[in-house]
């Protein structure tokens, strides 16, 4: 009968065994499982951060572009005033005399 005993003490001491392992396992498996998931996390935050900074550099660069268009087209723009006044001022006495001989020609023609 000791045999059995001894048998039924090893099964036993086999079973708690397992249940132990089993034990570990799950918990070593929900460490693993938690690990990756927090370093999936991290990796997905960081992806984020770095389309976020690349998002701001692509952002500045279309800003700044814009900024030196405009300061392009502002200074065409002056440019063409200084044209249309340089134009201007060329012309205008030739215009005003012409005007003023017209209205002093019909005046002229009105009193005869």
């Amino acid at each position: 009968m000791s045999t059995l005993q001894e048998v039924l003490a090893v099964l036993l001491g086999a079973e708690s065994e397992a249940k132990r392992i089993v034990g570990d396992s799950k918990t070593e498996s929900a460490e693993l499982l938690r690990m990756a998931q927090e370093k999936f996390s991290q990796e997905r935050a960081n992806q984020i951060a770095s389309a976020r900074e690349q998002a701001k550099e692509i952002m500045t660069t279309a800003v700044n572009a814009a900024k030196a268009e405009a300061d392009q087209i502002a200074d065409l723009s002056k440019e063409e005033m200084k044209r249309i006044q340089t134009r201007f001022d060329q012309n205008v006495d030739t215009v005003v005399t012409s005007k003023v001989s017209d209205i002093a020609e019909k005046y002229v023609r009105k009193g005869e």
